[in-house]
């Protein structure tokens, strides 16, 4: 076989990946769609704006994939040619100038547009100087005055760089956005990237830039997804911090991109122990700049072996998905032209795929194809898609599909048919040969009962937030208060035997242990708490139901709301500042020698940072979960309300006459009946099938 051929063989996909889920779970997307819009015709008028939400929430839908890892790992490169765009995003951003660009594939442009690029608020902006990011506020809150100005200097200079090259246009960029149709990598690189040269006029307006996000399409992906390039994890330079932290909150899967040359340093280790916890079903290792390598065949095997003995070792999952790959193969493979590769990465390329064919003919393995994708058996025999980024695409598009597609379209498909019965109901009860409604029903007593349902459901919330605050801050705190005892014994022996800090750190992974095991308790705990009470509530409707309409309540049911997930805990996201690793703040324990000073303050960095992660738990997690079900619930009941109070009026022909020209001509009603029922059935039947087991284990 020529080169050539040995080339263009080695980019295309291992096989045709079946993506069995994924199909699935966008067809019942687009079912789920065509009957929202059969129902805008169907369903009685106050119903249309409980379908538009419904309608907003699926256009929403979106799995959302994030490329993390070191500074120069090569996520930029990999991004672009995950999106099908290669050189779109400048991968040769000078790191504390990057800023987290967000490419949605398949979801609607708002307004037509292609490129929206958000800028930073006053607020944002003055933040910078006043706290300076979350290490000033740990500075603040330690009362280590001189550092905090250090950092309020760095900042200060950048934001006077900034200002000095915007002239009179900086007051007008903070607060607001700029949108474009149609976008290019040198539009990109102006408010992503400085690149090398700070003056550069290619980076004007990095430096406030807050977000960047781009819309596209794609054949190659069949769920709607954002694929969002951040900042490396090693950047010295602290603002865009929180930023990245929000948007790993919202994550369903994430890439952590390693390099060849040094896969799993101290800092990738640190950064799998920060996110496994949360996310170890949804994380994959891409392993890049594989064509960097000498013997790419044998290394790979062994980085492949190193990286499982390391996850063993760390008391890691092992299970984790590691794909093989090379970024700069991937652009070409991205846009089918292999072409475009240099000579030296072109005979690297097809050295390896001879080399794994011969060892793989060799061996007399027939098809490594009935392996899992990112297994050992995978990595080790595959001659093909040797880039990496066909397996990649297809773990990101099965894995979305089973842990965020199929659960988050379920959930809209519940509710859809929740509205749809209720207006199924309405006008079965309108209707002359419909429902009869109780003719003793007290009107007056319906109404105050139903608002007791919203009362003591209320009651009840706040009882629930009640509960998992004090569940949630009692074990954190115990969890602190063990860690801060064990490291001033352990910093004070250390002290005693070397009377030096710098070869010393805190056991930071049992505390980040201990903490993401009480959220992993909170995030299986409060969903089922808050559901137990959507069933009660849902249980009480539906006996409002039977009041109205007596037995004929049989011919229907109330599903009740279904909690959503809490949020991800920025707070545990981070890597601690206890950790004492780099920078000035390592330096706050050098600076002079007196044992008794220095375990003061570490235990002032320890109490500030578990103040810092109680409040936060406290004032904005549990707040925000018990928010959100909060309003799920008034949603659902005051729909229901608004339902059973129409159908108690329905007492007598003047009110139905009325109900007929809300409802429609009333030779029209037995059609929407009819049609209603249909698009129902056609519902039952959308995601009515599990996942299959070797479905599930595709994507394990």
């Amino acid at each position: 076989m020529r080169k050539t051929e040995i080339i263009a063989s080695a980019l295309n996909p291992s096989k045709d990946p079946a993506l069995t889920e994924a199909r699935a779970v966008r067809q019942g997307r687009d079912r789920l769609a065509t009957a929202l819009n059969r129902l805008e015709t169907l369903v009685a008028h106050d119903a249309l704006p409980g379908l538009g939400q419904l309608r907003a929430a699926l256009d929403g839908f979106a799995v959302r994939v994030s490329l993390i890892g070191q500074v120069k790992a090569g996520k930029t490169a990999l991004t672009n040619a995950l999106i099908g765009q290669p050189g779109l995003l400048p991968s040769d951003v000078n790191p504390w100038t990057s800023v987290i660009t967000a490419a949605h594939v398949n979801t609607p442009a708002p307004a037509g547009k292609d490129a929206v690029f958000t800028f930073f608020t006053d607020a944002e902006w003055d933040n910078m100087v006043t706290a300076g990011g979350y290490l000033g506020e740990m500075a603040m809150r330690a009362n280590y005055e001189d550092e905090l100005a250090e950092l309020r200097a760095q900042i200060v200079e950048m934001q006077e760089r900034t200002k000095a090259r915007l002239g009179r246009n900086f007051n007008l960029l903070l607060n607001s956005r700029h949108s474009f149709l149609g976008f290019t990598p040198e539009l990109i690189k102006k408010y992503v990237s400085l690149g090398e040269d700070e003056a550069d006029a290619a980076g004007r307006y990095a430096d406030v830039t807050r977000s960047a996000d781009i819309y596209l399409r794609n054949e190659d992906y069949i769920l709607p997804t954002i694929v969002s390039d951040t900042p490396g994890v090693n950047d010295p330079f602290l603002i865009r911090e929180a930023v990245t932290l929000d948007n790993l909150g919202s994550t369903d899967i994430c890439v952590v991109v390693l390099s060849a040359h040094q896969a799993f340093s101290t800092v990738d280790i640190g950064l799998l122990r920060v996110i496994l916890a949360l996310k170890h079903k949804d994380l994959v290792l891409f392993v890049n700049r594989v064509d960097e390598l000498e013997d790419p065949d044998r290394q790979v095997l062994e980085i492949d072996g190193f990286i499982r003995d390391m996850l063993k070792e760390q008391q890691l999952p092992t299970d984790i998905p590691i794909v093989f790959g090379s970024a700069a193969w991937a652009e070409a493979a991205s846009s089918n032209a292999p072409d475009v590769l240099d000579d030296e990465a072109a005979e690297t390329l097809a050295q390896l795929a001879s080399a794994r064919a011969a060892r793989m003919a060799a061996q007399q393995v027939q098809d490594i194809n009935v392996a899992r994708p990112g297994s050992v058996a995978w990595n080790a025999g595959k001659c093909s898609d040797l880039s990496g980024l066909h397996e990649l695409r297809a773990i990101l598009q099965e894995r979305g599909a089973v842990h965020v597609g199929r659960p988050a379209l379920e959930a809209l498909r519940d509710q859809t048919v929740d509205v749809a019965r209720q207006s199924l109901i309405y006008l079965q009860t309108a209707s002359d040969d419909g429902l009869s409604v109780n003719p003793d029903l007290d009107l007056r007593r319906l109404s105050r009962d139903l608002d007791g349902v919203l009362q003591q459901s209320e009651h009840v919330c706040e009882a629930i937030a009640a509960e998992l605050t004090q569940k949630v801050l009692f074990t954190m705190s115990e969890a602190f208060r063990t860690f801060i005892v064990k490291g001033e014994r352990s910093l004070r022996a250390h002290l005693a035997a070397h009377k030096d800090i710098r070869d010393w750190a805190p056991d930071s992974e049992a505390l980040r242990r201990d903490l993401n095991r009480t959220h992993d308790e909170f995030v299986a705990m409060a969903p089922g708490m808050v559901n137990a009470m959507f069933a009660r509530t849902a249980g009480r409707v539906e006996q409002h139901y039977w009041d109205v309409l007596g037995a004929q309540a049989t011919l229907f049911s109330i599903h009740p709301p279904v909690a959503e997930k809490p949020k991800t805990p920025a707070a545990l996201m981070r890597t601690l500042a206890v950790e004492l690793g780099a920078g000035w703040f390592s330096n706050w324990f050098t600076s002079t020698f007196n044992p008794d000073a220095q375990v003061k303050k570490f235990e002032a960095i320890a109490q500030a940072e578990m103040q810092a992660t109680l409040k936060e738990m406290q004032e904005v997690y549990v707040v925000n979960f018990m928010q959100v079900v909060q309003g799920q619930l008034h949603q659902f009941l005051s729909e229901h309300m608004q339902t059973l109070r129409k159908l108690a009026a329905l007492g007598d022909d003047k009110q139905r006459d009325e109900v007929m020209r809300t409802l429609g001509v009333a030779t029209e009603i037995r059609d929407r009946i009819a049609a209603i029922e249909s698009v129902l059935c056609d519902l039952d039947t959308v995601f009515d099938t599990a996942v299959s087991s070797a479905e599930t284990r595709s994507v394990a």
